[in-house]
């Protein structure tokens, strides 16, 4: 049996039980100094990165994530993170402890939310094709002047709520993310909501997740 790793917490307080993770396995607690990995055991490690069988383990994954941060800060593995038995947990979190540690004692009590921006022009449009000068030049003005304007209604909306936002572009859609405290979650939710939608734009949101947008310490 493999080890399928989820999250690394501090262990400064009661685990976390009665989760059920990956392929109906029950997700374990093992502690390493003052550090906790929630784990559960896997028969068969392959089947996580086959795309058949993927989504399903992804979903779960999510959840026992999301029960997690709702109780607890962790900063999540990536998956699929697997190793082959307890020795290599103990090793991966030693290589990693005072990264853990500091980041975890930085960002206690915080959770994080995705905001995905998509907009229904780039939905029809090929950008497949390549562009030049002036229309190259246009796309982009437009581009950045949506992304700022949904940008400043994020932060006016969720002002003193949201601790920290971090943004980055991907194709077709723009991404936010968003630190806040985790008894600030439903304070978030409900100010987002009361805004109503933008023309021609979908935001959808996801979480609450770990921070993992927020590890590293801001310049």
């Amino acid at each position: 049996m493999a080890c399928l790793l989820y999250c690394v917490t501090l262990a400064n307080r009661d685990p976390i039980q009665n989760l059920i993770g990956v392929a109906e396995r029950p997700v374990v607690a093992h502690d390493f100094d003052e550090l906790r990995v929630y784990w559960s055991e896997v028969a068969n490690p392959e089947p996580l990165v086959e795309a058949a069988s993927r989504k399903p383990a992804e979903l779960r994954y999510q959840q026992v994530l999301r029960e997690i941060v709702i109780r607890t800060t962790a900063i999540a593995f990536p998956l699929p993170a697997v190793v082959a038995d307890l020795e290599d947990v103990d090793a991966l979190v030693s290589e990693q402890h005072e990264r853990y540690v500091q980041a975890l004692g930085r960002l206690a009590d915080t959770v994080q939310y995705e905001l995905t921006a998509t907009w229904a022009d780039d939905e029809r449009a090929d950008l497949a094709t390549p562009v030049k000068g002036r229309e190259y030049l246009e796309r982009r003005q437009e581009t950045q002047a949506r992304v700022a304007a949904i940008d400043a209604k994020l932060r006016t909306l969720a002002a003193g709520i949201v601790r920290e936002w971090r943004s980055r572009p991907e194709r077709r859609k723009h991404l936010w993310f968003a630190l806040l405290a985790r008894e600030d979650r439903e304070r978030f939710i409900a100010a987002l909501r009361s805004a109503g939608p933008s023309e021609g734009v979908r935001l959808r949101l996801s979480g609450p997740w770990p921070p993992g947008e927020f590890v590293r310490a801001p310049q």
